[in-house]
């Protein structure tokens, strides 16, 4: 999950706990966990039914973000979370809500990088408060970050020992699955095009193209 790449994003205003084990490496449930079956019906939150507003662009280029979006709707569906599609103007798309953190599910994403430990640190950052009294988010458009990543990617930069730094970030990953403010969902391969309509697309780093990857926030 350290790699960048598009993802469906929830924004959410504090970090989860878990209960997986600090440096855990794996990135799926125990052998034999049980899929989620069927919610008996619609899941509440202060008595009122959960319905995620889920904000797409409306534009014709953004068709592969549209389906991703019906098949997220559906499984969320199955287990009792409604969501409500809002397609808004290319244009503001990212600049008014996945920026602005004006959505509850978003699609965008990154190009990996084969700098995890420095790259992607402001992707997952703790948002701290600004001298002006505004929030600080860096990348982290999820807004979900913990002192605990931080202080790994800072480890994980600051060590000369490769090794080291792998499983530094490697606990680092654990802990940002444990926050879960995206989820990835594909990739591509450097050799494929971007579908149009995915956000942002920064130009590749130094090292060279990587796989783009499709995540959910």
């Amino acid at each position: 999950m350290t790699g960048r790449g598009t993802r469906a994003a929830s924004r959410r205003t504090a970090s989860s706990t878990s209960s997986r084990a600090a440096g855990r490496r794996g990135r799926t449930p125990p052998k034999g966990t049980a899929a989620p079956g069927a919610a008996a019906g619609p899941l509440a939150k202060d008595g009122q039914p959960l319905t995620l507003r889920f904000v797409l662009p409306a534009g014709p280029g953004s068709r592969t973000l549209h389906t991703v979006a019906d098949r997220v709707a559906r499984m969320l569906q199955r287990v009792g979370i409604r969501t409500e599609t809002a397609k808004v103007s290319d244009a503001s798309y990212f600049r008014d809500h996945i920026a602005n953190g004006e959505y509850d599910l978003a699609l965008y994403s990154w190009p990996a990088s084969a700098f995890p430990a420095t790259d992607a640190r402001p992707i997952y950052a703790k948002p701290v408060p600004a001298a002006d009294g505004s929030l600080n988010i860096e990348q982290n458009y999820t807004r979900v970050g913990t002192d605990q990543v931080d202080q790994l990617f800072e480890q994980a930069a600051a060590t000369l020992d490769e090794e080291e730094s792998r499983d530094l970030v490697r606990k680092a990953d654990s802990r940002i699955w444990a926050a879960a403010g995206s989820i990835p969902l594909y990739q591509r391969p450097p050799s494929s095009p971007p579908p149009a309509g995915t956000w942002p697309t920064p130009a590749p780093s130094a090292s060279g193209p990587r796989c783009t990857r499709t995540w959910a926030s």
